[in-house]
């Protein structure tokens, strides 16, 4: 969607069953069978159909979308951004960049600006009548972009160093611009931006930067390695070397300090914080730690790889990979109450699983050439699609609708999730 394709690390015989061959089968027997080339959705489960679909002349790839209240933004091969209203596909908005344009654009809910980033390096900024705002000349082939109400923050991996630029969504000022060794931008709050600097090649620390200028609020002192690190206007969190480490965003004074053996590299901040655990057997599991003072509350196996975590006020959602005894890869979901009992597990027919998204009655689980629609309150499948082209999809769920840009093929369509 697009993402990395799936990887095999040993035979189905090298690793513990995670389901046997018989729950396999009946869940697949109660979604019905995999579509066959040419075919578009699960036949059994009344697949559907886009209410819109459109294509772009001229344009052989779409970049991922991204949704307004009343738009679908999403940058084509032909080297624009378009605004499609999302009634009906038709173009309210074109923007001519200077390259094609690869990454999702970042919108507030309504009234613009639209920032995107091109492949010529450049960041651009496009009022809501399709004109330019600004624009930064960058060096950047590949960058990504988070919005939040007063900053846009772009990942630059240009050069030597990841670099994080701050820009006024407005008037395209920099408000500032630092080395950083993280890959993604999980600690970019209205308040506060929190990242890994690194300090040598085997030492980092974690900033926490001022929106309004890039000012280092606090920093933490130097360790070992890389840690992940997550963050929101509550709480941020670095694992170092095993343990996990919780720090007051407002100064960086430590909360509180638990130790965890095998870290995953899934960290996400809900109602509780979430952490991926790599056990001896080759299994996953997911861990639950309460927010304000660090005690585990739960651990509960999941698949072999976790993939994905969703975090609501009232569960967690945790996409991962099992083995099919008969070969190859399927994708499973496991939704746990707070308490961390698992309400549900629902072993998909989606021969990989790379995201999660939960709406109000429905959970989506995608892979990178198709998703799959589940109850959210039973994990029963609803529906299932995948291109009759087998392009790559980019999925961007809202809560009525699943928005689509066919990577391979320069399109966009929207699904009805009822």
């Amino acid at each position: 969607m697009p993402s990395e394709r799936p990887e095999r690390t040993g035979s189905a015989g090298s690793r513990e069953q995670t389901v046997t061959r018989r729950e396999v089968l009946g869940t697949l027997a109660a979604v019905g069978s995999l579509s066959v080339a040419g075919c578009s959705s699960i036949p059994g489960l009344g697949g559907r159909r886009p209410v819109w679909r459109r294509d772009i002349d001229g344009a052989f790839m779409a970049g991922p979308p991204a949704v307004t209240d009343e738009l679908v933004l999403a940058g084509m091969q032909d080297k624009a951004l378009y605004g499609l209203r999302r009634e009906d596909g038709s173009t309210a908005v074109r923007f001519e960049t200077g390259g094609p344009i690869e990454t999702r654009p970042v919108a507030p809910p309504s009234g613009g600006p639209y920032h995107v980033h091109s492949t010529d390096g450049d960041l651009y900024a496009v009022d809501s009548s399709g004109d330019e705002l600004w624009r930064d000349e960058g060096t950047a082939h590949r960058a990504r972009l988070v919005r939040t109400e007063s900053l846009v923050a772009e990942l630059d991996f240009a050069g030597p160093e990841n670099t994080l630029t701050g820009y006024d969504p407005q008037t395209g000022d920099r408000r500032f611009q630092r080395a950083v060794s993280s890959y993604s931008l999980d600690g970019v709050a209205d308040d506060s931006v929190v990242v890994r600097v690194p300090v040598s090649e085997t030492e980092s620390r974690v900033v926490s930067l001022s929106p309004a200028d890039g000012s280092v609020r606090w920093r933490t002192e130097s360790q070992p390695r890389h840690p992940a690190v997550v963050a929101d206007s509550r709480l941020a969190v670095a694992v170092w070397d095993g343990t996990l480490v919780a720090y007051e965003p407002s100064n960086g004074s430590v909360r509180w300090r638990t130790s965890v053996s095998s870290p995953g590299r899934t960290m996400v901040l809900g109602s509780q914080l979430y952490l991926s655990h790599d056990r001896p057997d080759g299994h996953a599991e997911l861990l639950a730690f309460d927010r304000k003072t660090g005690e585990k509350r739960w651990a509960n196996p999941v698949g072999y790889q976790i993939r994905s975590v969703e975090a609501t006020d009232d569960a967690v959602f945790v996409g991962s990979r099992v083995d099919d005894p008969d070969g190859g890869i399927l994708g499973r979901v496991d939704c746990f109450g707070l308490d961390g009992t698992r309400r549900w597990q629902t072993v998909t027919g989606l021969p990989s699983l790379d995201s999660l998204a939960v709406t109000g009655s429905r959970v989506v689980a995608g892979w990178d050439r198709g998703f799959e629609v589940l109850s959210r309150e039973s994990g029963q499948t609803r529906w299932s699609y995948e291109p009759d082209s087998h392009s790559r999809l980019s999925l961007r769920v809202e809560p009525s609708s699943v928005f689509v840009s066919y990577v391979d093929d320069g399109a966009v369509a929207r699904f009805p999730l009822e």
